[in-house]
């Protein structure tokens, strides 16, 4: 027999209980309601000892990291939402409905639920008679002692059919579990509730209600209150009249408050069964009633689950993308889950082109196939386009020897489609957004058209809202910069035009004042600084918009490794900052103006070293890029270029997280007051006008670095 700490180990990885079917559709269909009453959600959930605990072990979970604990049930739901209590019930089912009924037929359930509503009600009566402070507390105490039976049967099946003959035999219930698996259900049940760390006696009341009388009656009053209703919710008629003498040993209680605990407790028990539509009865003696097979709540429960759930679940993670290739990841990921499929392509349309082109996830096998596939979204002919127009769900075995598939359906087919191939409308309000292509056969989608039809609705308006987005971001950011261009050409105007006059008068006076070597030399100094504030005003002029420059062949490796000379023994030269780049030969030439790769370069090469100050490093590097992965637009003219990377790196103290995500606006500084803000939004603005993009990542382990991307030909 294994020892305990294995045991115990064996239960760490337990997360799921059994629920009752009834219950769960319940909850679901309370949920479903536009209003409801949240404490009918709380009365059906505090009928269900695996969902009651469930809710428990969250709210009370370093996940919420509250300061207290919570044991009030009533609390725990209305802290957590309906929706989380729904989405506990799902996943409760799922363990239900899908594996511990069809592994384990021979516990005995109705033996289970009797007892633990039982438990819970003897508990929640006693607590009222001893004025327990915490009702509800010794309510879920009761409906939980059990807890334990559940977390055996579900990880010990095996074992604990040898525990159900011994107990109809008479056999002591612990002595039987301790032989066969090596732990008792209270051991178990009480670990778990432990291991939620509740704030609470809870975990002693599971642990200690088989314990003996002379034991129990030195504890606190919820240990003494479970053990009570333990010993109630077993005995039946002539038993029940000497649990009178535990109830005075234990509580104190005298007969006429034990009548008032008894009397009608198994009317509100038979009362929950009948609202439950459950066919559960008294136990009689120690027979141990038969678990009647799969009824007909739980075979509409299996539908309900599935498509709930995966949904759920889903959605959770659409939630969680942040670019289009995440949003296709997630719902491969749930269409793999739902069909078992592996074969799944997008294809996303192009409005201004009037064409569908081909997307995956990075992840996806057929990713570097898929960009080169693009379709005319109006040929009525292709079963493809027509999905979109037609917004249903249209499979290959509609073809017919009449009805002969188009050329790129047939070329689907000959590279997916062994199984044939189904088609699915991805639409968004109305705004037909794609389709996506399974390779499945027909048979296989049976009873899902309704469930897919949302997913791939659902995945239409998160790739939409993506869409959308991305245009308003790059409408605010032309907007600032137009403003800020605006600002900068009429400051640079209004600075030039002073500057110029004084500039003349330093002339006069240099005419005039001839014989003063001294004078002359003071205004030289004067007119140098002058210049300076005027090359100042002209960077501040090079912000605004100005005509595409003539583009040339450039050599990025000649280019940089001039920069790095030049910077080396310029601005870095002070800072004892070391500059390292190795010419790439393999690194092709880009058509661009050469002036604005170098403006941008320097611009970030100053700003590191300034981030740095004294003594690091800076690395530059180049190379090809082929995948135009990061450039997908729907601007289709970047699919088909290749491209350059440039990466500026330095291993500075980084950026703080509060600039890092505004780092491209205007006036935006990493330096502190006394600096403009505007470098990274020059630099953002031509590499923009060169069709490229920039991307910064920054920490303070690992420092700062700019990623550049080009295209080669920029015609």
């Amino acid at each position: 027999m294994t020892n305990n700490a294995h045991l115990f180990a064996r239960l760490q990885d337990s997360n799921n209980l059994p629920s009752l079917p009834q219950v769960l559709l319940q909850i679901i269909e309370i949920n479903e309601q536009e209003n409801f009453d949240i404490k009918q959600l709380i009365k059906i959930i505090a009928q269900d000892p695996s969902i009651s605990a469930k809710a428990l072990q969250l709210v009370n979970s370093a996940y919420f990291n509250l300061q207290g604990k919570f044991t009030s049930l009533e609390k725990a739901v209305l802290y957590l939402g309906a929706e989380t209590i729904k989405n506990i019930a799902i996943t409760a089912s799922i363990h239900q409905v899908f594996n511990g009924i069809k592994r384990n037929e021979s516990f005995p359930m109705d033996r289970f639920w009797w007892n633990s509503f039982s438990c819970a009600i003897f508990s929640k009566r006693i607590a009222q008679q001893i004025k327990y402070i915490n009702i509800e507390e010794a309510y879920v105490s009761g409906l939980l002692h059990n807890l334990g039976k559940l977390l055996l049967w579900t990880n010990f099946p095996k074992e604990y059919s040898l525990i159900l003959p011994l107990l109809e035999s008479q056999a002591d219930e612990c002595d039987a579990e301790k032989q066969q698996i090596g732990i008792t259900h209270c051991e178990a049940g009480a670990w778990l509730i432990k291991h939620w760390k509740l704030n609470s006696f809870m975990a002693d009341a599971a642990l200690y209600h088989h314990e003996p009388l002379d034991r129990v009656k030195n504890g606190f009053p919820l240990v003494k209150i479970t053990c009570l209703a333990h010993k109630l919710s077993k005995a039946n008629g002539e038993d029940q009249i000497s649990t009178f003498a535990i109830g005075h040993e234990l509580l104190g209680l005298n007969n006429q408050q034990m009548n008032s605990i008894i009397s009608g407790v198994q009317e509100e028990i038979e009362n929950i069964a009948t609202s439950l539509e459950l066919t559960i009865k008294a136990p009689i003696g120690k027979e141990e009633p038969k678990t009647n097979p799969l009824d007909k709540h739980s075979l509409q429960l299996v539908t309900r689950v599935q498509d709930s759930s995966l949904l759920t679940c889903f959605l959770e993670n659409l939630l969680q993308t942040s670019d289009r290739y995440s949003i296709l990841q997630a719902t491969e990921q749930a269409l793999h889950t739902l069909l078992e499929v592996d074969t799944i392509l997008f294809f996303l349309q192009d409005v201004d082109s009037k064409t569908l082109f081909g997307c995956t996830s990075p992840h996806n096998r057929f990713q570097e196939l898929v960009q080169d596939m693009i379709l005319p979204s109006e040929i009525t002919t292709s079963l493809l386009a027509r999905s979109i127009i037609e917004q249903r769900i249209i499979t290959t075995h509609e073809l017919t020897s009449t009805n002969k598939p188009s050329l790129a359906d047939s070329q689907l087919i000959n590279l997916i489609g062994r199984n044939g191939i189904t088609y699915i409308p991805m639409i968004a309000k109305n705004i037909a957004v794609g389709v996506i292509v399974l390779g499945i056969k027909e048979a296989k989608l049976k009873g899902y058209a309704r469930l897919l039809h949302l997913m791939a609705n659902q995945t239409a308006l998160s790739l939409h809202l993506h869409e959308v987005r991305e245009k308003q971001t790059k409408i605010i950011q032309e907007e600032r910069l137009a403003a800020t261009s605006l600002a900068a050409a009429k400051i640079a105007h209004e600075v030039n035009n002073p500057l110029a006059i004084i500039k003349n008068y330093f002339k006069i006076f240099e005419l005039k004042f001839t014989q003063s070597s001294t004078l002359k030399e003071d205004l030289k100094i004067l007119n140098s600084e002058v210049n300076r504030i005027s090359n100042i005003v002209q960077q501040l002029d090079n912000f605004t918009p100005s005509d595409k420059k003539e583009c040339e062949n450039v050599d990025l490796n000649s280019l940089l490794t001039d920069l790095c000379k030049i910077l080396s023994k310029s601005i870095l030269y002070t800072s004892k900052i070391q500059i390292h780049f190795t010419p790439n030969p393999d690194l092709p030439s880009i058509m661009a103006p050469a002036d604005d790769i170098k403006q941008v370069i320097i611009n970030l090469i100053k700003n590191a070293a300034e981030a740095i100050q004294e003594g690091g490093n800076i690395y530059l590097e180049a190379h090809r890029k082929d995948s135009a992965n990061e450039k997908v637009t729907l601007n289709r003219v970047h699919l088909h270029q290749h491209f350059v990377e440039i990466i500026i790196r330095d291993d500075g103290p980084g950026i703080a997280d509060e600039i890092a995500s505004n780092l491209f606006d205007p006036f935006i500084s990493t330096k502190g007051t006394g600096n403009s803000g505007l470098g990274l939004s020059i630099v953002q603005n031509i590499i923009s006008k060169l069709n490229g993009t920039i991307t910064c990542k920054s920490n303070k382990d690992n420092g700062t670095s700019f990623t550049i991307i080009l295209p080669i030909d920029n015609l």
